[in-house]
């Protein structure tokens, strides 16, 4: 047998190790993984669908992107609970649960008859879906052996952005079949079915239902609730005041360009953030004094771990600008019917090079190392994002596609180093939760990101278009006129300076992407005799 097909079937090796029941329960356990990543980026392709259905206004952008960031947040926060709750009350009950609450949030979003609805499903669905992926690894740690579970973590990581990879394809798809005005719903919709067949699957064997319960006292200590209070406090009030800090000008009552509506919580923007930090700093205080911390803070005492959390942080702050952009564009300069299928064909070149250069981001790394691996994978999303730049200068969203295959391709290069280099730098007994804070924060990294990136450009965008003189009908003139009036505006000088913006903005991703090079270089290299 070959090499690379050796490397490649190497996370898979552990589980024929095992009987027909455990594997059966792994594989539900994935399928549900794979589902609640699924919805992490399938919003990509359905926002444009979206803002036209519910009637949003286009430029209260820094509202709409919560029906991204409300997953986000809720998915990252339920990670570590979840994880440990399943300890305590068992995996089978952790597993239902944590599906039931992704369930409904589904429903929640297919029904929603408005953007606040619809932001308040998308939290409860993120945090069922974030819940699934450490009771799965847990799982992990149940039925293999200490020796094995690494290899089978990283499949369990791997289903997982495998998952939140081709969530812009599949939303694609479905709306291109479906074909209806509202065909964003039947995403959730379909949920339903696929959420019950895991289920069901869980529910066949007997392996997954196995856990040593603690004793109620035991119980109580060591479900950090306080630490999961904190932490969403911060990194809500951080957020929330990030993304309402691009009003300038005006009066707190008046409106912004474009139509759009000024942020109710725009006065309280510094306020806000001052809350974050405050119980930012409280959380860290309260970590390191609790017997069963939310987050074990020891792990960032080791210098290797905290660098390649630090880049994998400006990781997903650089990724998610073209998740949530790309959609943008197309919405601005594609006919509203060709809108969700133009999205996914933009999106195609970006998330399946991401995916294939995971994959052969691992076989680099063997050869190279990690470090080598996670700059050029860095280099190549700046060169990507300044193709992505000078590609949209025409306004011919066409033009974006190679710079879109070049920053995917360097994603997807970065995962494996950034990955292993976390997993490698903690000790033993602690990969799992190592591997887990991997994702967490990358994925802060993009809440972060898509929060800061968006209130500078709402600034900007205010700044260019907020002075321009209102169009009014003028005496005489008809009304067919004036519409012709108000379209010529809009294609000469509205649409092309807010495409400068969203340039902008992918130049910023580039620049963040750079600057993560420093924190992979102070992550060094593998020790020699490290084992794997």
């Amino acid at each position: 047998m070959s090499r690379p097909f050796n490397r490649f079937a190497a996370p898979f090796a552990p589980l024929a190790e095992l009987d027909r029941s455990a594997r059966r329960s792994i594989a539900a356990a994935l399928m549900a993984v794979f589902i609640g990543a699924l919805d992490l980026t399938v919003i990509a392709t359905l926002l444009p669908g979206i803002v036209g259905d519910l009637q949003i206004n286009t430029a209260d952008i820094d509202r709409y992107v919560w029906i991204v960031n409300g997953y986000l947040l809720a998915y990252v926060v339920s990670i570590p609970i979840v994880g440990r709750a399943s300890d305590l009350v068992g995996r089978q009950a952790a597993f239902a649960g944590s599906l039931a609450i992704f369930l409904v949030g589904s429903i929640w979003c297919a029904v929603a008859p408005s953007m606040g609805w619809l932001i308040a499903g998308r939290a409860v669905q993120g945090v069922g879906g974030g819940a699934l992926l450490p009771v799965a690894m847990a799982l992990v740690g149940d039925l293999l052996p200490a020796h094995r579970r690494a290899a089978a973590l990283g499949l369990v990581g791997a289903v997982d952005t495998l998952g939140w990879v081709l969530g812009p394809l599949w939303g694609a798809l479905i709306v291109s079949v479906a074909g209806t005005h509202a065909a964003w719903r039947w995403v959730f919709i379909l949920n339903l079915p696929l959420g019950l067949i895991a289920f069901l699957a869980i529910r066949r064997t007997t392996s997954y239902r196995r856990v040593t319960r603690p004793g109620h006292i035991q119980w109580r200590r060591r479900l950090d609730l306080v630490g999961v209070m904190l932490l969403s406090i911060c990194l809500l009030a951080i957020n929330l005041g990030l993304s309402a800090g691009g009003e300038v000008g005006g009066a707190p009552t008046g409106g912004r360009a474009l139509g759009g509506t000024r942020n109710p919580l725009s006065e309280y923007t510094f306020r806000l953030i001052a809350v974050g930090i405050v119980f930012g700093a409280i959380f860290v205080w309260w970590e390191r004094r609790v017997k069963y911390p939310l987050l074990p803070l020891r792990l960032f005492t080791r210098r290797r771990f905290s660098w390649a959390i630090l880049a994998n942080f400006m990781a997903g702050a650089s990724l998610i600008v073209a998740m949530v952009d790309v959609p943008v564009v197309v919405t601005l300069v594609v006919d509203p019917a060709q809108i969700s299928t133009v999205t996914a064909l933009m999106m195609a070149p970006f998330t399946l090079l991401m995916a294939i250069l995971s994959l052969g981001g691992g076989m680099l790394v063997a050869r190279q190392g990690e470090r080598p691996v996670a700059i050029a994978g860095l280099i190549l999303v700046a060169i990507g994002y300044a193709a992505l730049w000078l590609g949209l200068h025409s306004g011919d969203y066409v033009g974006m596609t190679p710079g879109l295959a070049l920053a995917g391709a360097g994603f997807g290069m970065v995962v494996a180093p950034i990955g292993a280099t976390v997993i490698d730098a903690a000790p033993p007994e602690e990969r799992g939760i190592a591997a887990g804070l991997t994702l967490v924060f990358r994925l802060l990294g993009m809440t972060v990101s898509i929060s800061a990136l968006t209130s500078l450009g709402v600034a900007r965008l205010q700044t260019l278009v907020g002075d321009l003189e209102a169009i009014v009908q003028l005496p005489g003139e008809t009304t067919a006129e004036f519409f012709a009036r108000q379209s010529e505006f809009l294609y000469t000088t509205v649409i092309p300076l807010t495409l400068q913006v969203v340039r902008e903005t992918f130049l910023l991703a580039g620049v963040i992407a750079l600057v993560a090079i420093v924190p992979v270089w102070a992550m060094g290299e593998r020790r020699a005799g490290a084992s794997d």
